[in-house]
């Protein structure tokens, strides 16, 4: 990567599409799927091997997370999660 990235401006636009297909009618995990989906298709097959390795590593600490949508979400600073984009 030529740039060392914002995490908490990525982290923002992740959670903005996620609201916007909430909006559409799918779950968060559908959300994510189909994200992903996108993604795999256009990274190549060596930076999709380091994303399961972040997920293998660090999927736990999200999935422990309590997510809201909709009319309960509260905007907040969403925080960094540079430890998970490191290796980026």
């Amino acid at each position: 990567m030529s740039k060392k990235p914002d995490t908490d401006a990525i982290v923002g636009v992740f959670e903005a599409a996620i609201h916007i297909l909430l909006d559409h009618g799918f779950t968060r995990d559908e959300a994510l799927q189909l994200m992903l989906s996108q993604i795999a298709v256009q990274v190549s097959p060596e930076i999709m091997r380091l994303g399961v390795t972040l997920s293998e590593n660090h999927h736990e600490d999200f999935a422990k997370a309590e997510w809201s949508g909709g009319e309960d979400a509260v905007q907040q600073k969403l925080g960094s999660i540079e430890y998970a984009l490191g290796p980026l």
